[in-house]
């Protein structure tokens, strides 16, 4: 059987020989007429009609493969993460018995994530103890099933912003907010190392508020006390706090700076 034997078009099987129908029939001023392809039912015209179809599913397949990777790279390349972290995933994260139950929790949170839920996660402890390594692997873990995730510090997030006013801007800042506010989780690294000013205050307010409101999931991590945070922001700060902690269960990092050891 040649199953590679182009279809002509002709009423004769390239297979067998023998004469082949249409697959159906069109109903033209009260006769039915002969429509669609010629079709034949012997077994060599059926082998290769299905590997055809095979051939085409699976060309489809990768086609459809290759857009979802495109657009999986498209929003790697949105996050903001950084690529030093682009290697931080749950694999790679060390376990010990001081950070094992951070690990289990970050793990269950990305492996559960429902972008309608609004949960989130507050990673608190000192330098050095893997808070930003465990929240970049849920950034890496959520990217790679095609969620829309922006990671940054709110130093980061605002240098964003900042940019729009350059001549050569290709944002507005309307579209810099709209992207902290509606992505599926804004992941903000190291809150409260920020310089804060009236319009940090705002525009950092503004954001967790509308994320807040319209229940979007928020990953923070902090070296910082709670208390101190609340400081850092004197105008806001009491209402931020309130905010991050009603959408975001506390996760304590435990455990010696890895940065000491090396």
């Amino acid at each position: 059987m040649n199953s590679s034997a182009a279809f002509s078009g002709a009423d004769i099987c390239p297979h067998c020989g023998g004469h082949m129908h249409r697959i159906t029939t069109v109903l033209i001023k009260g006769k039915e007429i002969p429509f669609g392809p010629y079709v034949c039912e012997c077994s060599e015209f059926v082998a290769a009609q299905a590997q055809r179809d095979a051939e085409r599913k699976a060309q489809r397949e990768a086609e459809e493969r290759h857009r979802e990777q495109e657009r999986i790279e498209r929003l790697f390349q949105t996050s903001g993460l950084p690529a030093r972290w682009r290697h931080r995933t749950f694999d790679g994260f060390q376990r010990t018995d001081a950070n094992r139950d951070a690990f289990d929790r970050a793990k269950q949170y990305a492996d559960g994530f429902d972008a309608t839920e609004g949960r989130g996660l507050l990673f608190t402890g000192s330098v050095g103890t893997g808070k930003t390594h465990l929240a970049a692997a849920i950034t890496m873990q959520l990217i790679s099933r095609g969620h829309w995730v922006v990671f940054g510090t709110i130093t980061s997030l605002l240098n964003d912003i900042r940019h729009t006013y350059d001549d050569d801007a290709r944002e507005s800042m309307a579209d810099v907010l709209r992207r902290l506010k509606r992505c599926e989780l804004l992941v903000i690294d190291d809150l409260g190392k920020e310089r804060v000013t009236d319009w940090v205050e705002e525009v950092v307010f503004e954001v967790i508020n509308a994320r807040y409101d319209d229940n979007k999931a928020l990953v923070v991590t902090t070296n910082l006390p709670l208390r101190a945070v609340r400081e850092n922001y004197p105008r806001v700060g009491e209402a931020l706090v309130d905010r991050i902690l009603e959408m975001c269960q506390g996760v304590r990092m435990m455990g010696e700076s890895w940065r000491r050891r090396a």
